[in-house]
């Protein structure tokens, strides 16, 4: 599901750039991924966490880009200060004495596409440990059919701990484990059992997330990370503290982009400015390589449609091909904007995130097939533009030598019933070759596009094929984008 935020959602979004200020810049704040992968950004989900301190949904807050709407007691809503901070972090009140209508309410936070956030342990930790988990956030991910996303704060019993007014200088951070999904059970029919299995299950996960053993085989070594190692954390450091402080103003500024971009998008005028921006790059890129790094694109305006959605398919030789190809294909006519999937590392890389995202890349995660950036995509297609989708998955070692085609780009084309339009890359490896640190200036490199690819057609409107159907038309494919490739002629 993708869902647009409210104007209230978006001025809420807005305001956490300033929770994620104070949080770097009082607190240190750090959010930790132990398996790479980033929040989900594109579907409804329930944030679980541990929880220590009333500064815990704060610092949450700040290990994503999402907003997350908390359930919360009454309590925390009978002064003046703290129900001004839970009504901006879009909270909404539970009363443990009849909790039924928050539930309903959290239910129609996940139907319109937002998160929540809840705390199974039902109230902060007194000493540290981890409490027993209620069943509800269990519960509701099974009846709403939305992942679950837990969470580990660390160090934010020190900040505010509990029965405390005062807040204390201390490093704080969030352990973001991977979505866990209950995709293969029934609400009706699922017993209690399997539900307090399955919420036991999820406590151990939150555990090994706040002891920094998510992830690892070997469970008993202590890690740094851990409660017990942030205890014992080394003194203070003037320079250390000088370059986080550094990366914060990054990170402010990247957070203020990137709210701007989403505020734009709930007016409806965030293509007006960020067509401009992405035009002027692109002529920034390739005239600038046309002096350095001389560079030819063939059959672009024959092949590339002036409107319409399209899978774009490229060979991929080296990191550059991200940069060049969208350039080109906005810079030289038909003059289109060009959406990427791209590896989600580039978007924890203050400013690169929102240098990406001004340049419509959307973050994928790589080596497993990613649902909810391939029903993005999709959903930019079917609303007529390009996504340009590297087959290969990687950078192959370049001369021609193609990798094996993965069949995620035929899928996704198959969906969005769109044509496939092949372009072979040739040079860009000896441009910017794998483990570089800089450009190759001089290095030619030419772009190809091809006819459309269109053998997918027969199958629009229809089940979709199986897997080896699908390997036979991606690996025809592959062999549209090798011929495009021109490593065997000299005088290209």
């Amino acid at each position: 599901m993708v869902g647009s935020l409210s104007l209230l959602a978006q001025l809420e979004l807005s305001g956490q750039i300033y929770i994620k200020w104070a949080a770097r810049t009082f607190w240190n704040f750090k959010a930790v991924y132990p398996k790479g992968n980033m929040f989900p950004e594109y579907v409804p989900a329930i944030l679980v966490g541990s929880h220590e301190s009333h500064l815990d949904p704060f610092f949450y807050g700040s290990a994503c880009h999402r907003r997350i709407r908390y359930m919360s007691k009454l309590d925390n809503f009978k002064t003046p200060l703290m129900k001004t901070l839970f009504n901006n972090l879009g909270a909404f009140r539970v009363d443990r004495e009849n909790p039924e209508r928050a539930w309903e309410k959290a239910k129609e936070i996940l139907r319109g596409g937002e998160c929540i956030g809840i705390f199974p342990e039902g109230t902060r930790s007194k000493d540290g440990t981890l409490g027993e988990f209620k069943t509800g956030a269990v519960r509701l991910a099974i009846e709403m059919q939305v992942p679950i996303i837990p969470m580990a704060v660390i160090g934010s019993k020190n900040a505010l701990p509990k029965g405390n007014l005062v807040m204390k200088p201390t490093q704080v951070k969030v352990h973001v484990g991977d979505p866990i999904l209950y995709n293969d059970y029934d609400f009706n029919s699922i017993s209690y059992q399997d539900i307090r299995r399955l919420t036991d299950e999820l406590r151990n996960t939150i555990w090994e997330l706040r002891e920094n053993l998510y992830g690892k085989e070997d469970t008993e070594e202590l890690s740094i990370g851990s409660p017990e190692e942030v205890e014992r954390k080394s003194k203070f450091n003037f320079m250390t503290y000088l370059k986080d402080q550094a990366k914060g103003v990054m990170n402010l500024v990247d957070d203020v982009w990137y709210a701007l971009l989403r505020s734009l998008e709930e007016f409806g005028v965030r293509e007006i400015f960020q067509g401009p921006v992405h035009r002027f790059s692109g002529d920034l890129v390739c005239n600038w390589s046309d002096l350095m790094m001389p560079y030819k694109v063939i059959d672009f305006e024959k092949y590339i449609p002036r409107e319409g959605g399209a899978v774009i398919c490229p060979s991929h030789n080296s990191e550059w091909d991200v940069l060049i190809l969208a350039a080109s294909i906005i810079h030289h006519p038909p003059r289109r904007v060009a959406y990427q999937l791209a590896k989600q590392s580039l978007f924890k890389i203050p400013l690169v995130n929102a240098w990406v995202r001004d340049h419509h890349a959307f973050p994928l995660k790589r080596g497993e097939h990613d649902v909810d950036a391939f029903n993005y995509a999709k959903e930019i297609i079917r609303k007529g533009n390009l996504v340009i989708t590297y087959p290969e998955g990687t950078t192959n070692l370049g001369d021609g030598q193609l990798l094996e085609g993965h069949t995620g780009p035929m899928r996704l084309a198959i969906e969005a019933q769109v044509p496939i339009i092949p372009i072979g890359i040739t040079g860009t490896e000896k441009t910017y070759p794998k483990r570089a640190k800089m450009l190759n200036f001089y290095k030619g490199q030419i772009m190809k596009a091809g006819s459309p690819f269109m053998e997918h057609k027969q199958y629009w409107d229809k089940r979709m094929p199986d897997f080896d159907e699908l390997k036979r038309l991606t690996n025809n494919m592959m062999a549209q984008i090798k011929d495009l490739l021109l490593y065997d002629t000299p005088d290209a």
